[in-house]
């Protein structure tokens, strides 16, 4: 952009300015990409297997490369020339480790899921969706056909989801004739909360009021592939119910430290979304140097390390959650406090997240002063959570170590008495200022 046409103030600048100023008034952060992350201990990112900087990988993935008689870009989409031999095998390999009838590859979870949404549901059909999920599932239903008819139930609430189902059936009798389609939208794990979704409870709901032939059931696992399951699998196996959820998304951003995206599900709804998935359909399939890069992972993932960093991440998850208790005992909850983490109905006890909310009512502040610590985490605070549930997010890895974990702590109690020496002396910042 030109020096001379930035500095113009047109109506369109004048316009993003004002939603920018109103974004900053009602302290939503306003973000910039100008200075890369700085190093320091990660607790912060979605690599919760330590697997991004991890030496023997990185070979694994150089070696495979080396060897790959294409590196580089495919030239189109997979409709349009590229889809190659490559991209094919790894979808077979997805089928066989997911014990899946039909996969489908994407360069994204956000694609995937906006595919999905938009194209699948049909007219009459009407889609039950937990209130949290994610924006590129409501990017996807926004534009489906069956976007007047989106039922929102209470996060994880078991309850309000079954209230949902009845409601969609009273006012959507097609659905009990067999005529129309109920979908259910959950995400196994939620990135905000580090909670996880009923899902045995939604299994029985659909099973109890929901013709078989009208259910459809898809679980996002993009927070839980690779964490949670035999081999990383995601909570969809590891609970038992590969066979009673129709489709589920895996992505590759996190545990498995690359990028793209799975959809599991019938051959069937493959070829639909093939075909009406508008992201499938004119989006550059992903280059060959992913693809490589995905196997690796795979391969690394399935042997004997796998099994040691989910054991080592649950390790971890552990130490911090007993130590954030017993630090937190006696400094006032509106300091610092994390929250409940209770399990579902008919969860086994060995999960647990890795995602930690430390909730408090001055994000800003406690942000800044974890930053100049050399922890780059971010604030969250009020809309983008309801009021009383400001936070900062720590992610716990599988090689963080025990040393790491009690510095954060350190920090966090340093901070928090830091905050009551002011209190004491009556110099607390507001909750809406930007700096201690």
């Amino acid at each position: 952009m030109s020096r001379s046409y930035s500095s113009i103030n047109t109506p369109l600048m004048s316009e993003m300015s004002q939603q920018l100023e109103k974004r900053r008034k009602d302290l939503v952060p306003i973000l910039e990409l100008l200075r890369p992350v700085q190093p320091g201990p990660d607790v912060y990112t979605n690599d919760f297997l330590s697997l991004t900087n991890d030496p023997d990988l990185r070979q694994l993935y150089l070696d495979k490369l080396a060897k790959a008689p294409r590196v580089f870009g495919v030239g189109g989409s997979r409709l349009l020339g590229g889809n190659s031999a490559d991209h094919m095998e790894f979808e077979h390999r997805m089928e066989r480790f997911f014990e899946a009838p039909s996969a489908l590859l994407f360069t994204s979870g956000y694609d995937a899921n906006v595919a999905f949404w938009h194209s699948v549901p049909q007219e009459g059909d009407v889609i039950v969706l937990d209130e949290y999920v994610h924006a590129s599932t409501r990017d996807g239903m926004a534009i489906s056909r069956a976007r007047k008819d989106l039922y929102l139930f209470s996060h994880n609430s078991a309850s309000s989801f079954e209230e949902m189902v009845l409601r969609a059936l009273q006012e959507h009798p097609s659905i009990a004739q067999g005529k129309n389609t109920l979908f259910v939208a959950v995400e196994a794990t939620y990135s905000m909360d580090g909670d996880f979704a009923p899902l045995p409870d939604i299994v029985r709901i659909i099973d109890q009021h929901v013709p078989k032939e009208s259910a459809h059931i898809m679980v996002d696992e993009a927070h839980s592939t690779g964490v949670f399951g035999p081999q990383g699998r995601g909570l969809v196996h590891h609970l038992g119910l590969q066979d009673r959820v129709h489709t589920v998304l895996h992505t590759f951003g996190k545990a498995r430290a690359l990028t793209g995206a799975v959809i599991l599900t019938t051959p069937l709804i493959r070829r639909y979304v093939i075909n009406y998935g508008r992201p499938m359909i004119y989006s550059t399939a992903p280059p060959f140097t992913i693809i490589c890069g995905l196997n690796a992972s795979f391969d690394y993932l399935e042997g004997p390390v796998g099994d040691e960093r989910r054991a080592l991440l649950r390790r971890m998850c552990e130490y911090f959650q007993d130590g954030l208790e017993k630090a937190f005992e006696h400094i006032p909850p509106n300091l610092l406090t994390i929250q409940e983490r209770t399990l579902p109905a008919g969860y086994p006890d060995d999960v647990m997240s890795p995602v930690f909310p430390i909730l408090t009512s001055y994000p800003k502040h406690l942000a800044v002063f974890l930053n100049a610590c050399g922890y780059a985490v971010l604030d969250i605070p009020y809309p983008v959570v309801p009021k009383g549930q400001e936070r900062v997010r720590i992610s716990v890895h599988a090689l963080n170590t025990e040393e790491e974990l009690d510095a954060l702590i350190e920090r966090l109690k340093q901070w928090a008495h830091m905050m009551q020496t002011m209190g004491s002396q009556g110099q607390v910042p507001g909750r809406t200022q930007s700096r201690l």
